[in-house]
C-alpha cells in the first residue's frame, strides 16, 4: 500500500494541492499523537510544497521555518525555505536561507544558482558571478556536455540530443542543456524552435549570458531586430565589461536603422577594447552612413594600423568610391595580395580595393586583372544557374492571372469588406524599389525620400522573412511557397500584409508612405500584389552591362553570389528580365519601370513621372535630393549625396573587351532591349572613374 507521502505526491502530480495538504497535515497530526518525528521533516516538506503550489506562501514559510527550527536543518531545506521567501517579496531573507543551503552543502549546485538570480536581481552583480561560477562548477550533469560536444563535432546531432534529452528529465531547466538544443534547432534552420528553447532556459536562469546570447542571434536570423536589441542591451547591463556584447548591440541596432545609438555602442566597446580592429571597421561603416566622411575614413585607416592583414579595411576605403588611394597604399595592398599569409576572403577585398584604385587611374586593362582576381578568390560563393532558371520558372507558372486575382481584403471604418486599398485605415503604404543591385535604386530612393510624404528607410528584409512564415504553414499541407498562397483567403492575405506593416513600424515614423528598396523583391511581386494591392512598385533598371560591370567589380558582404562570375550575372540578369515582362503581363501598368539613363539624361521630368506613379503632388526637394540628410546604407551612399552627373553612366565602353562573356551571355536579344541607352553620352562626359 503507498505511504502518506507516496499518496500525497501523485496528488500533488494531478494538480490536487489542496488534497495532498489534507492528508499530510492528518499524517503530520497523526505522528505528533504517536510521538513519531522521524517521518516528519519529509511530511512538513511536501507540505510546504504543497502550499506553495496554493500560493499560501506565509504558511508555507511558517511550515518549512518549523522543520528546520524543530529538526535536522538540511540544504534542501534551506533552499525549498528560500523559494517560499522569494514567491512572498522577502530577499533578504531568502539570501539568508540560500547561503545557510550553500553552507551546509557546497556542492549544492542549484542553490548556488539560485542565490546568483536573487543577487543579480539585487544587483549585486560581482557575487552573483561568483555564486554562477560555483553553481557550474558543481553541476552534478556537467560531465555529459564532453560527450556531447564530441558528438556535435562528428555530426552525431541525434546523439547530443539525446544525452541532452536525458538530462532534461532529470532537471527540466538545466540551461546548458536547453543551449545546446537550440543551438542544435539554429543550426536545422528552426530558429522559432530554437527561440521557445532558450525562453523556456531564461524562465529558470534569467541572467544566462549565453541564453540571451544565442537569443540574439536567433531573433537576428528572423529579422526581429528590436528583439534582438533588447536581448543584447540585457547582456551588457549583465555583463558590461564584455566589449562583444557591445559589438553585438551595435551590429543589431545597425539593422534596425538606429545609426546613431549603433555608434555609441561602438564607442563603448572602443573603450573596453581599443586593441580590437574590427570595432573601427564597423564604426567607419556607420560613420559612412550617416555621412561623416572624414570620420569614417579615419577609423578605417586606424583599423589597418591595428590589424595590417584587412583587406575588408581596404575594401572599405575602396567603397567610399571617391577615395585617392596613394602609390605607397597600392605597394601595401600589393604586398598583401601576394602574402601566403593572407586568408582568401581577405585577399579578395583587396584586390576589390586594387581593381578600383587602377581604374581611378584610367588603367582600365590592369583593373579589370584585379576585379578578374577578386571574384575568382571570393570563398564561398556559390550560384547554380539552372536551380535559379528552375525557382524564376516556377514564379511564373504560379503566379497566374487567376491566383493574383486573389487578394486581401480590408475593411473600412463601417466593417465592410472591400479588396482595393488600405486607404481607410492608419497603415501607410509601402513603396517597393526592385531590380539588380547597382542599378539606380539608391538614387531613387533618396529623390522619393525627399518628399514631405515618403519615409526613406533602408533595405527591409521584413518581406522574405513574412515568405518564410508562410513556406512553414504551407509545408504542413506539402505545398511550399509560391503554391502554398493559393490555400490562404483574402482574410488570411490581409492578416499577412498586415504583419509586414506590423513588423516594419520600427524602421519609420508617421509619414503616409515609406520605402523598402531591396532589390531582389522582385521575385516577390505577385505576393506583395496579393497581401499589399495597394503597394507601389518602381523597377529600378539600368544598361546591363553597365550593371553587370558595376556588379563585377563590387564586393558584397553576404549574398549577391550572382555577381562573381561574368557568366553568372547575365544568366541571372536575364531571368531578372523574364520575370519583370512576366508581372507586366500579368499585372499591367503596376509596376513602373525607371531607366537610370533616363533619370539622369531629364531628372525633373522623370522625377514627376516617378511621384505621379505614387499619387502624390510635386515636389522641388526632390530634384534637391542631394541635400538630403537622411542616412543612406548601400554603396551608393556617396553618390546620392552628390547632385546628378553623368559620369558612370558609359563606365563600361572602357572595358568592353574583357565584357565578352557577359555580352555572350546577354545575349543580342537582350543586349537589342536597351540599344537607345547603349551610345548615350558618349561624347558628353569625360567617363571620370569614380
Amino acid at each position: 500500500m503507498p505511504t502518506v507521502i507516496e499518496q500525497a505526491q501523485t496528488l500533488m502530480s494531478e494538480g490536487n494541492a489542496a488534497q495532498a495538504e489534507q492528508l499530510l497535515q492528518q499524517a503530520l497530526n497523526l505522528n505528533l499523537k504517536k510521538n513519531k518525528p522521524n517521518d516528519t521533516p519529509a511530511l512538513l516538506s511536501l507540505l510546504g510544497h504543497s502550499l506553495m503550489t496554493q500560493k499560501k506562501l506565509a504558511e508555507a514559510i511558517r511550515t518549512l521555518d518549523q522543520m528546520l527550527s524543530q529538526h535536522q536543518p538540511t540544504a534542501s531545506g534551506y533552499a525549498q525555505l528560500a523559494g517560499a521567501l522569494v514567491s512572498a517579496g522577502h530577499p533578504s531573507q531568502a539570501e539568508h536561507a540560500y547561503r545557510q543551503a550553500v553552507e551546509l552543502d557546497g556542492k549544492f549546485s542549484e542553490a548556488w544558482h539560485l542565490l546568483g538570480n536573487l543577487l543579480m536581481q539585487r544587483g549585486e552583480r560581482q557575487q552573483a558571478t561568483h555564486c554562477f561560477a560555483n553553481a557550474q562548477k558543481t553541476d552534478p550533469f556537467g560531465h555529459h556536455f564532453a560527450a556531447v560536444k564530441q558528438h556535435i563535432d562528428k555530426g552525431q546531432y541525434a546523439d547530443a540530443q539525446n544525452i541532452c534529452q536525458a538530462i532534461l528529465n532529470r532537471h527540466p531547466h538545466h540551461a546548458q542543456a536547453l543551449y545546446t538544443l537550440a543551438g542544435l534547432a539554429s543550426q536545422s534552420g528552426a530558429f522559432e524552435e530554437a527561440i521557445n528553447i532558450l525562453h523556456l532556459g531564461l524562465r529558470y536562469s534569467p541572467f544566462h549570458i549565453s541564453l540571451w546570447g544565442k537569443l540574439a542571434e536567433n531573433f537576428a536570423e528572423l529579422g526581429l531586430y528590436d528583439k534582438a536589441v533588447d536581448a543584447c542591451e540585457r547582456l551588457t547591463k549583465f555583463d558590461p565589461n564584455n566589449p562583444q556584447h557591445w559589438i553585438n548591440l551595435g551590429g543589431n541596432l545597425n539593422k534596425l536603422g538606429q545609426n546613431e545609438q549603433s555608434l555609441l555602442a561602438y564607442g563603448n566597446a572602443e573603450k573596453l577594447a581599443p586593441q580590437l580592429a574590427n570595432i573601427y571597421l564597423q564604426k567607419g561603416h556607420m560613420l559612412k552612413i550617416l555621412g561623416k566622411r572624414e570620420a569614417c575614413e579615419a577609423a578605417y585607416k586606424h583599423c589597418l594600423t591595428i590589424e595590417k592583414i584587412n583587406g575588408a579595411a581596404w575594401w572599405a576605403l575602396a567603397d567610399l568610391k571617391s577615395y585617392p588611394f596613394s602609390d605607397n597604399d597600392i605597394d601595401k595592398m600589393t604586398a598583401l595580395l601576394k602574402s601566403n599569409q593572407t586568408p582568401a576572403a581577405q585577399a579578395s577585398q583587396v584586390a576589390f580595393a586594387l581593381g578600383k584604385a587602377f581604374e581611378d587611374r584610367q588603367n582600365p586593362y590592369q583593373a579589370f586583372d584585379y576585379y578578374a582576381q577578386a571574384n575568382a578568390l571570393r570563398p564561398d560563393s556559390h550560384f547554380d544557374s539552372a536551380d535559379y532558371a528552375q525557382t524564376c520558372q516556377q514564379i511564373v507558372q504560379t503566379f497566374t492571372p487567376e491566383l493574383l486575382a486573389k487578394q486581401a481584403t480590408t475593411k473600412a471604418n463601417n466593417g465592410a469588406s472591400t479588396s482595393t486599398s488600405t486607404s481607410t485605415s492608419n497603415n501607410p503604404t509601402p513603396i517597393f524599389i526592385v531590380g539588380l543591385p547597382r542599378s539606380g535604386s539608391t538614387l531613387i530612393e533618396q529623390i522619393l525620400s525627399s518628399h514631405s510624404a515618403i519615409e526613406g528607410t533602408m533595405e527591409l528584409f521584413n518581406l522574405p522573412q513574412l515568405i518564410r512564415t508562410i513556406n512553414i504553414a504551407g509545408a504542413k499541407q506539402d505545398t511550399p511557397y509560391p503554391a502554398a498562397l493559393s490555400l490562404f483567403n483574402p482574410q488570411a492575405l490581409r492578416a499577412f500584409g498586415q504583419r509586414y506593416l506590423d513588423q516594419t513600424q520600427v524602421y519609420r515614423t508617421d509619414k503616409p508612405y515609406f520605402i523598402d528598396k531591396a532589390p531582389a523583391n522582385f521575385h516577390h511581386i505577385g505576393l506583395i500584389q496579393m497581401i499589399l494591392p495597394e503597394a507601389i512598385i518602381i523597377d529600378a533598371r539600368r544598361h546591363p552591362l553597365s550593371t553587370g560591370f558595376s556588379n563585377f567589380k563590387q564586393h558584397y558582404a553576404s549574398g549577391h553570389d550572382f555577381s562573381y562570375s561574368l557568366k553568372s550575372i547575365g544568366e541571372y540578369l536575364n531571368r531578372y528580365l523574364d520575370l519583370m515582362d512576366h508581372w507586366d503581363e500579368v499585372l499591367p501598368g503596376k509596376v513602373l519601370c525607371a531607366q537610370y539613363e533616363d533619370v539622369v539624361q531629364d531628372t525633373e521630368a522623370q522625377v514627376r513621372r516617378l511621384l505621379t506613379h505614387c499619387g502624390l503632388a510635386f515636389e522641388e526637394n526632390c530634384l534637391n535630393f542631394y541635400h538630403n540628410k537622411r542616412a543612406v546604407r548601400t554603396s551608393s551612399s556617396e553618390q546620392v549625396r552628390q547632385p546628378i552627373n553623368q559620369q558612370g553612366m558609359l563606365q563600361w565602353r572602357q572595358f568592353e573587351k574583357q565584357l565578352t562573356p557577359l555580352k555572350q551571355t546577354l545575349g543580342e536579344t537582350t543586349l537589342a532591349r536597351f540599344n537607345a541607352y547603349a551610345s548615350l553620352q558618349s561624347t558628353a562626359t569625360n567617363l571620370a572613374y569614380k
